[in-house]
């Protein structure tokens, strides 16, 4: 086979890739510590046949979204043999494995489909309480502590049904509303029109810090704990974000990276924002 020479990445090319849906928490998490990395590749090939069935239809009679993804289908795109996919399966079963897909036959001489399950950490659950805790009462912030994981397969399986009946999508939606409303965004984005696109980068780079699991981060070249990164960003409002917005436009100097500039610069915002000002005010006032 010749050899290629791949290209450099430059601006957002990397944007124009498709890419399979696999959740974050499916390789970090404890839960799915012992899951074979092509399990979870799977699983997230399965998931984006989620998406498809949804659009066609595909539906049982009590609502449930189903796919057809067989054996073959497994060997073909993960370029494996049938005993390495049935292993795969097996993994992912709700009789062999984690529960992570439910396999049945519709009926006499119908085909098999499998139903994907969804599932939710308890870190996702403790972060939305602790948002909501900081946001209704204004309290001193409190590190998160992910409760003890009990590594039991049984009650592994009790907590994916405890899950099923309180779906990620209805607490992230609640979470992302919360934190729309906490930012202004849509008054924002009447404000300033020709900046929604920004605003709308602003607001997912605030939810998704709010939701990560790393014990720390690097900010402006300094690792700071993610307990201090997350409290600094709950106390973020619509005054903090314009000025980020401004900050950015105001910029003479050329961003690299443009995610790690604003991150940086809604870290300092609440540190920041009323000398700037201040700044602003005693510069109108000597030129008046």
């Amino acid at each position: 086979m010749s050899e290629i020479q791949f290209k450099y990445f430059y601006g957002t090319e990397s944007d124009t890739y498709t890419f399979y849906k696999i959740p974050k928490l499916l390789i970090t998490d404890d839960y799915f510590k012992d899951i074979s990395n092509d399990a979870k590749l799977l699983y997230g090939m399965m998931l984006e046949r989620v998406s498809l069935s949804a659009k066609n239809g595909w539906y049982d009679e009590e609502n449930r979204v189903y796919i057809r993804f067989g054996i073959k289908d497994a060997m073909e795109l993960l370029r494996i043999g049938k005993n390495k996919a049935i292993k795969l399966f097996a993994e992912l079963d709700d009789e062999t494995g984690v529960g992570l897909i439910e396999r049945k036959v519709q009926g006499q001489g119908k085909s098999q489909v499998i139903y994907v399950k969804s599932f939710m950490s308890e870190v996702y659950k403790s972060n939305l309480k602790e948002f909501e805790n900081e946001t209704s009462r204004g309290s001193d912030f409190k590190p998160l502590e992910v409760s003890e994981v009990n590594p039991n397969k049984n009650k592994y399986k009790e907590n994916i049904r405890d899950l099923e009946s309180n779906p990620i999508d209805e607490d992230m939606v609640r979470l992302e509303q919360e934190v729309r409303e906490q930012l202004g965004v849509e008054a924002l984005k009447h404000d300033m029109p020709y900046d929604q696109d920004l605003i709308e980068e602003i607001y997912e780079l605030i939810l998704e810090t709010l939701l990560c699991q790393e014990q720390s981060v690097v900010i402006a070249s300094s690792r700071y704990p993610m307990d201090l990164v997350k409290r600094k960003f709950k106390r973020l409002s619509i005054e903090h974000v314009r000025y980020v917005i401004t900050c950015m436009q105001q910029s003479t100097s050329k961003v690299k990276n443009i995610k790690k500039y604003m991150l940086a610069t809604l870290f300092n915002a609440p540190s920041t924002i009323n000398a700037y000002y201040r700044a602003e005010v005693n510069h109108d006032m000597a030129v008046g």
